[in-house]
C-alpha cells in the first residue's frame, strides 16, 4: 500500500524532480519509508503513553514507564524498517537463511545501538520536564540519520561494495 501510493506521487511529478528522485532514490526511498516508520513511532508512543496513564502511570515524568514505552515503539517500529528497508529501500534480493539472518542480527544491531541513544533522550523530559512530544520528533531526525548511515553501509550492501565482509566475497 505504501509503495502504491509512493508509485502513484512518482506519476505526478514534472520530470526534473523525477529526474533527481531518481539520482539518489535510496536516499529518497528511505526518508519516504523513514517518515512512515517516524510516524509509527510517534503513534506508538503516543499510544503507550495513554495506556501507561490508564495504569496510573506517566512516561513524562517517570522514567521506568518511559524506558518501556520507548522500547515497546522501538520493537514495532524496528520490525517494520527492517522489512520496508529490505524490499523497498535497499532492495536486498537475499532469500539464503544465512544471508537474511545476518542482515537481520546487523539490523537489529545497528537498532539497538541508535535505540540507547533514543532512550537517552527520551529520559530528557522526564528528568527535566521537556516537552515529551518535541523531544519524540526531534529524536527521530536523530534516529533516521544515523540508521540510514548503518543501512547502507553494513547491512543491506550490494555485492562487490568495499565493506563487504570477507566471507561473503569469498
Amino acid at each position: 500500500m505504501l509503495e502504491a501510493l509512493l508509485q502513484f506521487v512518482l506519476k505526478l511529478m514534472p520530470k526534473p524532480i523525477k529526474k533527481l528522485w531518481y539520482k539518489y532514490e535510496d536516499v529518497w526511498r528511505y526518508c519516504y519509508y523513514g517518515a512512515w516508520t517516524t510516524l509509527l513511532s510517534i503513534v506508538t508512543k503516543l499510544i503507550g503513553r495513554e495506556l501507561f496513564a490508564l495504569g496510573g502511570y506517566s512516561v513524562d515524568h517517570q522514567a521506568i514507564p518511559s524506558a518501556l514505552n520507548t522500547t515497546v515503539s522501538w520493537l514495532i517500529c524496528a520490525t517494520f524498517a527492517f522489512v520496508v528497508n529490505k524490499k523497498y529501500v535497499f532492495h536486498s534480493e537475499t532469500h539464503e537463511k544465512k544471508t537474511v539472518l545476518r542482515e537481520m542480527a546487523t539490523f537489529f544491531g545497528g537498532r539497538a545501538a541508535t535505540y540507547v541513544l533514543e532512550v537517552g533522550i527520551m529520559e530528557l523530559p522526564a528528568i527535566f520536564g521537556w516537552n515529551y512530544i518535541l523531544m519524540t520528533i526531534l529524536s527521530q531526525f536523530i534516529i533516521l540519520a544515523l540508521n540510514f548511515v548503518i543501512s547502507k553501509l553494513f547491512v543491506f550492501k550490494k555485492k562487490g561494495d568495499v565493506n563487504e565482509h570477507s566471507e561473503e566475497s569469498a
